[in-house]
């Protein structure tokens, strides 16, 4: 940011802030979105009160925020009803418009569902990204292509050892060996695990990472390497569980949710939801 030296940081941010205010913002919940020059957003926020927030920018210290008021131009606003309407709003327009100054909810995601069937004496599990109706069990949806796909491979690669048990990840299918997993895979399993898989999936319960983490400590690995593969796998599925099924299943409890399956243009916004209730609940 280009300053006046004979003026102090604060007194020049004041006078761009000022100058880029068309209309003055009221005291109300809604969101605020900054332009430059060529009238490019900038950046989107939420605000509780839009007047003490956009005012707030006079005396920014951070460096990024200084940075980006050198390019501000116009600040606009929209009012909303409440503070969960403001929330919503910044959501939406952050995805659709990705401002440069925005961090948060602007990269492009995947979003899956798990399906199941029961085939023969195995179980196919089955990665979409849609519902898929001759499926008997969904699950999801899931967002995050890398986390959600890494998830499901280190479940088959558990449950494959859960039936045949290998001491090397070289005893491993070929189709599991890769960093992320198939899009459809068959598997046997006992109904026990079947039961436990369900759980972990619906995100109420997290027995199967209890029973994978007691297969990884009591498996005489061949060597190091096979060791640290499946401490790896386990990892994966512990970091899917937690930001998937099992943080789905607390926005349902939450949030009074009735419904199964998440809808892909729904999960963004009810994660939102689920945050901002989780801290005022703290």
């Amino acid at each position: 940011m280009t300053l006046d030296l004979f003026h102090p940081t604060s007194e020049t941010q004041k006078d761009i802030i000022n100058s880029a205010i068309v209309e003055a913002p009221p005291h109300n919940p809604g969101v605020y979105t900054m332009y430059n020059a060529n009238d490019k957003v900038l950046y989107v926020g939420k605000a509780k009160n839009l007047h003490k927030r956009i005012t707030s920018y006079r005396y920014s210290k951070s460096k990024k925020t200084q940075r980006m008021i050198a390019h501000i131009s116009r600040i606009g606003f929209e009012v909303c009803k409440t503070e969960t309407d403001a929330i919503l709003l910044e959501n939406l327009l952050i995805r659709s418009l990705r401002p440069p100054f925005n961090t948060v909810n602007k990269k492009p995601e995947t979003y899956y569902y798990i399906s199941t069937i029961r085939s023969g004496n195995k179980r196919e599990f089955r990665l979409s990204m849609r519902q898929l109706e001759d499926y008997p069990r969904c699950y999801g949806c899931f967002k995050g292509h890398n986390r959600v796909r890494k998830g499901l491979g280190a479940l088959l690669k558990f449950l494959y050892m859960m039936d045949k048990p290998i001491e090397s990840a070289h005893y491993l299918p070929a189709q599991l060996v890769g960093r992320i997993a198939p899009m459809q895979f068959r598997v046997r399993h006992t109904d026990e695990l079947g039961v436990m898989v369900h759980q972990l999936l619906e995100g109420s319960s997290s027995f199967f990472l209890d029973e994978c983490t007691e297969l990884v400590n009591t498996t005489n690995f061949v060597d190091r390497f096979t060791s640290k593969y499946f401490e790896k796998e386990l990892e994966n599925l512990s970091i899917f569980y937690a930001l998937g099924p099992e943080r789905n299943h607390q926005m349902k409890t939450t949030l009074g949710l009735d419904y199964s399956l998440i809808p892909q243009d729904q999960l963004d916004d009810l994660q939102v939801l689920f945050e901002k209730q989780t801290k005022e609940l703290v």
